[in-house]
């Protein structure tokens, strides 16, 4: 695993200098350079430090991550449409490489967000710690109301936008959770009713991690995606409102439950 995370590093290396030093066309592509080389270098730690890795030990389930990936990310785009959270710039001007590079480059979304939560259950694991909701809440027996809400906060931005452009977040996360929970497959609903924070925090954190690093790789990049968000003037981390960037969290619990629903499997 080695080779796998020098070239990792090899391909951030060269996204970082394309990046400051812009030689075009080749600038207008270092998106999956980071995020491929990210994915080679964190696999590499996670089969170093747990034995096992979503690349090495469960390919097959990477492989099909990938073009789902894109998908997913492809309904965020769909939303974006009508809700404009954000816009692209210096894009190809060829539309056939413009899609081409949006589709490479999405279909990391979802790996990132699994390969960074993976490498942060090992502090949890080490430390044997599980982090507990001390609390008597528990979620009613029927879930009918969270998961109608849900569908309410997934159709509410299309009609809405300026005031629902935040339930794209959430929305969807409650509705692909509670379908997860009837199901019978894991979910956060269920995590809380028996009183288990931990792979919450895990995923939530995974969001955030990914966050930083899809907007710290963004903001010196020539081609990149700058934001239009209605919300006030606020202080930005990189190109994104502090508000804004709470999102990454949620996103990170969105992302694990719309993988569970589809892989239909326990993550590991």
């Amino acid at each position: 695993m080695l080779a796998s995370a020098v070239i990792g590093v090899a391909l951030i290396l060269a996204g970082e200098a394309l990046s400051f030093f812009h030689v075009l066309p080749w600038s207008r592509y270092v998106f999956p350079l980071f995020w491929y080389g990210y994915l080679l270098v964190v696999d590499s730690i996670n089969h170093r430090l747990h034995g096992q890795s979503l690349i090495s030990s469960r390919f097959e389930e990477f492989a099909f991550m990938l073009p789902i990936s894109a998908f997913y990310w492809y309904l965020f785009e769909w939303y974006n449409l009508v809700v404009q959270n954000w816009t692209y710039i210096n894009t190809p001007s060829e539309k056939w490489i413009e899609v081409t590079m949006k589709l490479v480059s999405f279909a990391t979304v979802i790996p990132a967000i699994f390969e960074t939560e993976h490498l942060l259950s090992w502090f949890v694991k080490t430390r044997r710690r599980k982090i507990r909701l001390y609390s008597s809440y528990k979620p009613n027996r029927s879930l009918l109301p969270i998961g109608a809400t849900g569908l309410l906060l997934s159709v509410l931005p299309p009609l809405l936008p300026k005031l629902f452009f935040w339930a794209v977040w959430i929305g969807p996360l409650v509705l692909f959770d509670t379908i997860n929970y009837y199901l019978g497959r894991h979910s956060f609903l269920r995590d809380w009713r028996s009183r288990d924070l931990s792979r919450t925090a895990l995923f939530l954190l995974a969001g955030y991690v990914c966050g930083f690093f899809w907007e710290f790789w963004n903001y010196w990049a020539y081609t990149k995606w700058v934001y239009t968000v209605p919300i006030p003037n606020m202080p930005h981390i990189f190109e994104m409102p502090v508000l804004g960037f709470l999102g990454f969290g949620p996103f990170g619990l969105e992302t694990c439950a719309f993988w569970t629903l589809v892989w239909g499997r326990e993550k590991r």
